[in-house]
């Protein structure tokens, strides 16, 4: 036996075993299902190497599978299982939407493959065969799921490893054509060197995930670090970065209303029933004004009680028929906790102009039409009236 292919088989596999406690560490911290495809694609990598690197062994020692069965059976159960693996993890991943119709054509072809290699072929290794097979049409399966993955940042990473995927599919295909016909084109004459291509390849591909893996994980924690955590709306970074990107897309004349929402004595809520119950309530509430508002609508979070909804390309009447919606659903919100149910209203300020350029200014004036609804007896929307800088606001009692 060649010891210096044994020694690189056994590099291999312990690249393997070091990628997967990667992609377990990464999944840990990042705490998203996605990632858990990453730990399943490396898992099946490691069966995947463990019952490729079987084979390469007995072929090495010019052991046939027939005299070893136990072994090549062995190798094959683990490359095949490894291959299923592999392709539904990508699919997890990459949050395809078609995974569960891809998970259930690899299983079928895993299945039709291990039968495959139950039957009797003359003069051929039936084992041998569906290893070669099983290899191939894992392959194109996983190139499959990365070839459609478009997106950026995804893009690059996925093209690369398809490409290297596309390499590596007419080395495992031609052993299966010289197991049918006993003969078959050699792309690479000597068969060490052929080993260290498919683990160059492999160790490419393996990188290619990681970094997906990586910018996956790396969505998760931007959007985490964007996110209030209790209501999932903005927070106040958030809200600056979607300011930024929004003043670089739309032209200073488009009309542009922010709306200041304000529960009314939510203080009550908290010092009656505690913080819990409190919590509870925020994330309804959070949850009745994301619904109340467009699908285009920005909401944000920005103190304890205070909600900010950005929306662009509104006309006036278009905020006021927002606010309108907020307020009656608000009226009808009721969260149960502990046996208590709990209601409240929301006061709300209106403030409209052009344009993001004087988002602050258009803060201070929805502020100051809130605070005019609070002392107006609340549950009830003001709007700043139109160029409006010394704090006026116009009362606009909606009747319930």
């Amino acid at each position: 036996m060649d010891s210096d292919l044994l020694h690189s088989l056994i590099a291999d596999c312990a690249v393997a075993l070091a990628f997967c406690a990667l992609m377990m560490s990464l999944a840990a911290v990042s705490r998203h299902p996605a990632l858990r495809g990453a730990v399943l694609y490396a898992f099946g990598h490691i069966g995947f190497t463990a019952g490729a690197s079987l084979f390469i062994l007995m072929l090495d020692a010019g052991v046939p599978a027939s005299q070893r069965p136990w072994i090549a059976w062995s190798a094959l159960l683990a490359s095949t299982a490894g291959c299923a693996a592999m392709v539904d993890g990508m699919a997890r991943l990459l949050e395809d939407p078609r995974r569960p119709r891809i998970t259930l054509v690899a299983s079928g072809f895993a299945v039709v493959l291990l039968l495959s290699a139950l039957l009797p072929w003359p003069s051929i290794d039936p084992l041998k065969l569906s290893s070669d097979l099983t290899n191939s049409l894992g392959l194109v399966g996983l190139a499959v799921v990365l070839l459609r993955r478009q997106q950026a940042p995804y893009r690059v990473p996925a093209i690369a490893a398809g490409a290297c995927i596309a390499a590596l599919v007419p080395l495992y295909a031609i052993g299966s054509v010289q197991q049918w016909t006993g003969s078959g084109p050699v792309l690479v004459p000597n068969y060490a060197d052929w080993v260290w291509l498919d683990l160059a390849l492999w160790n490419t591909i393996n990188l290619c995930v990681m970094m997906l893996a990586s910018f996956r994980a790396l969505v998760v924690f931007v959007r985490r670090s964007r996110t209030d955590a209790l209501t999932h709306c903005l927070n106040r970074s958030g809200l600056e970065d979607e300011l930024a990107m929004l003043a670089m897309r739309i032209p200073p004349e488009t009309p542009v209303v922010v709306l200041a929402l304000d529960i009314d004595h939510f203080k009550a809520i908290n010092d009656r029933l505690g913080h819990a119950a409190g919590d509870v309530y925020l994330a309804r509430f959070a949850q009745a004004v994301q619904s109340s508002v467009r699908q285009s609508d920005r909401v944000a979070r920005i103190g304890g009680e205070e909600f900010i909804a950005l929306l662009v390309d509104a006309h006036p009447e278009a905020g006021e028929r927002v606010a309108t919606k907020v307020l009656e659903a608000i009226r009808r919100l009721e969260v149960d906790h502990d046996g208590e149910t709990i209601r409240a209203t929301v006061s709300i300020g209106i403030a409209t102009g052009f344009g993001l350029g004087s988002f602050e200014a258009l803060m201070r004036r929805a502020d100051r039409a809130l605070y005019a609804a609070k002392g107006s007896g609340r549950d009830r929307v003001c709007t700043a009236g139109a160029g409006e800088t010394t704090g006026a606001a116009t009362r606009r009692e909606v009747s319930r």
